[in-house]
């Protein structure tokens, strides 16, 4: 299971790249797109943090 959140995780931060390019050389995106780009970029992060979190144990008692 850890290498498959791993391998995830690396798609995740693949694909914010990708993402940020994309939205940084085009010409065509508008208003909308953009706003919705930005709010997948945002859920991946958190994606990947929880992803991170997971993996690594913490000190946390409940």
């Amino acid at each position: 299971m850890d290498q498959q959140l791993q391998t995830i995780a690396l798609q995740v931060k693949a694909l914010r790249q990708q993402l940020s390019e994309l939205m940084q050389n085009s010409n065509s995106a508008d208003a909308e797109i953009i706003t919705a780009s930005s709010t997948l970029d945002t859920q991946l992060q958190d994606y990947a943090q929880t992803i991170h979190e997971k993996r690594t144990p913490s000190m946390r008692t409940f």
